[in-house]
């Protein structure tokens, strides 16, 4: 018989060697198939739709403000702010399934994969350096509109809170 590491070995033998080692035991970290029976809350959409309908708002009453209260440069950096902000949020989450899907799939990451989730960090900074370098940017405007999702944030939870003291009132 000739001994092979685990990485050697397709997901199937592997699967059979523990079968077979535990004899129907329950081992700590043994290969098992697993039901992902999960389904997300109602209340979870609607909390998503209204989160990101509340991220769009706050970035439209900065921009407002910002041209009320400051520059059009400002006002430029707010939505330039507001624009990576959604980006940002929806790479990260396109990022964090793909990696959990592919952990929970095979117990693997690829390095690509995992990389992606940090490279949008150096694609924010370079899209916000060049802004601020072209010199129609304001680099508070980017720092505010970036923080737009912190408005939105707190707009939900007011609103959970709402529906938190009505519920108990009742």
């Amino acid at each position: 018989m000739v001994k092979m590491s685990a990485s050697e070995m397709g997901q199937e033998e592997q699967q059979k060697r523990v079968e077979r080692w535990s004899a129907g035991r329950q081992q700590y970290g043994a290969l098992r198939e697993m039901a992902w029976n999960v389904e997300a809350p109602p209340d979870l959409a609607q909390s998503e739709r209204r989160f990101r309908r509340n991220t769009y708002l706050v970035i439209a009453l900065l921009f407002i403000t910002g041209l009320i209260w400051s520059d059009w440069r400002m006002a430029l950096g707010i939505l330039l702010g507001g624009a990576l902000s959604i980006f940002n949020e929806r790479w990260l989450r396109a990022s964090a399934s793909a990696i959990l899907g592919t952990a929970a799939r095979t117990q693997r990451v690829p390095r690509w994969t995992a990389a992606k989730f940090i490279l949008r960090y150096f694609v924010l900074a370079l899209v916000a350096g060049v802004a601020v370098w072209s010199g129609f940017f304001d680099l508070l405007g980017i720092g505010i509109g970036l923080a737009s999702f912190v408005g939105a944030v707190m707009v939900e939870a007011g609103y959970q809170l709402y529906l938190s003291f009505k519920t108990s009132d009742s």
